[in-house]
């Protein structure tokens, strides 16, 4: 894959290579379970959707539940600005609704989710782990257990571990049924969730992450406990990449992975990000990171508007590199994500 080949430093020698993930890693896996199309359906078909979302969704037509938090959010800032006195009931509705929204989103994608690891077939996760394997650092943008079931899964014979990949995550040492970050000493992380995750969840001891191997309990059945005892997972749901910037800002854990992923050099691999406008503040780290090569991927037709809009999104880096940064250019590169096996 000559995609994949190692940037070389001024010494000559191979740079590391960095991989991120976006939702089309997931999307690869199953449509029918990770578009957004199929999040809002189920959302619909539930009847989790108030009449305000339902029509925003088809108004702006859209599948996309950050742009209609989006829209929420902007409408309840423009309500405030024009008279907020007179409009601060309707402006709180808006505001209410957005938080809604993004509580039936992690509803919805616990209940889209596959119920068991095992549903999946033993040589497609190592299909997986082979791809993974390469990159010696992984950013992920996914809330859901995909990745995290993937790195579970031991293969001996291929010399492929469990505990090669490191969240951060250690025993609290106690006895509990969940493990805790490492706020004091995360420097080995090499595995990262930008916009959190479906197993992570904020305590009075700091973040924790739920585990089978604790509680022998499967992950989605301890995600449902919590989302029916009204405690939600930490992950980032806002519309706008500044409304993102401000959740992550409060959290260490996301703050570091950002901030790491803004101090990464060498090259770095994207498969499934579409670099939209609401992941500038992704783009704002890799411009700012030393990646001296950045390698794209792109889903179908190269001509089609959401491929033009990533690879504009992709050269305005280059550019904005070259501009603040003009002693650390920034190589760009596409590939068809298509010409990567994963999941089927």
């Amino acid at each position: 894959m000559a995609w994949l080949s190692e940037p070389t430093n001024s010494k000559g020698r191979a740079s590391p290579i960095r991989l991120i993930l976006g939702n089309g890693f997931s999307i690869a896996f199953d449509p029918a379970r990770f578009s957004y199309s199929a999040l809002r359906s189920h959302a619909e078909a539930q009847g989790m959707l108030s009449a305000t979302a339902q029509h925003l969704f088809q108004t702006l037509d859209t599948q996309d539940f950050e742009i209609v938090i989006k829209t929420l959010e902007d409408a309840a800032i423009g309500l405030y600005a024009l008279d907020a006195t007179k409009y601060a009931a309707e402006a709180t509705t808006l505001n209410e609704e957005a938080s809604k929204l993004k509580d039936v989103l992690a509803h919805i994608l616990a209940a889209l989710h596959p119920e068991r690891p095992y549903e999946i077939d033993a040589e497609v996760y190592l299909r997986v782990r082979r791809f993974l394997e390469k990159f010696d650092r992984i950013y992920t943008a996914n809330y859901d257990l995909l990745l995290y079931w993937t790195f579970m899964q031991d293969f001996p014979e291929e010399n492929l571990q469990a505990r090669q990949a490191d969240d951060g995550f250690r025993d609290p040492g106690e006895a509990t049924d969940y493990v805790v970050w490492n706020h004091l000493d995360p420097h080995s992380q090499n595995v990262f969730y930008l916009h959190g995750a479906l197993h992570l969840y904020r305590s009075e001891g700091g973040l924790k992450k739920l585990t089978w191997r604790r509680t022998n309990e499967p992950l989605i059945d301890q995600i449902r406990a919590q989302l029916e005892a009204d405690s939600f997972p930490l992950y980032v749901a806002e519309g706008t990449s500044s409304e993102k910037l401000t959740r992550i800002g409060t959290s260490d854990y996301l703050g570091r992975a950002l901030r790491s992923l803004a101090a990464i050099s060498g090259g770095l691999l994207s498969y499934g990000m579409s670099f939209s406008k609401n992941d500038a503040h992704i783009m704002d780290a890799i411009v700012h990171s030393k990646v001296t090569r950045l390698v794209v991927s792109l889903f179908g037709d190269v001509t089609s508007p959401s491929n033009e809009a990533t690879i504009k999104a992709v050269q305005d880096m280059q550019s904005r590199r070259a501009t603040a940064y003009a002693k650390v250019g920034l190589e760009i590169a596409f590939f068809d994500a298509q010409s990567v096996r994963l999941w089927n």
